[in-house]
């Protein structure tokens, strides 16, 4: 498993497909914010509920950072990897949660 790992987070090309999908889910969450659906008080307030709770797991993702720092510092394209991951899954935590709330409330 950490051969597969380190072949995945050592090449250029998972890099660059993993900062595209991170931009992806920023342009998502930006046209949320502003579509019609997001400038009453009701989607103001599942931004900010969305936006607490990828918070919450950017906390957890950046201990899990911490944690594997060594490993990832053996290499840059590595660590640059591991940094587009974390904030690819914060975005993604935002969205997922967005349209969670979007259906609950």
């Amino acid at each position: 498993m950490v051969e597969w790992l380190n072949r995945l987070f050592d090449n250029r090309i998972f890099m660059k497909i993993n900062a595209g999908f991170g931009f992806l889910l920023f342009g998502f969450f930006i046209y949320f914010y502003f579509s019609k659906e997001g400038r009453d008080e009701r989607g103001r307030g599942l931004i900010a509920t969305a936006s607490l709770i990828s918070y919450v797991m950017l906390f957890v993702l950046l201990n899990i950072l911490g944690y594997s720092l060594m490993w990832s510092m053996d290499n840059i394209v590595r660590l640059a990897n591991v940094v587009q991951t974390v904030y690819t899954l914060f975005l993604l935590t935002a969205d997922v949660a967005l349209l969670i709330l979007r259906k609950i409330r």
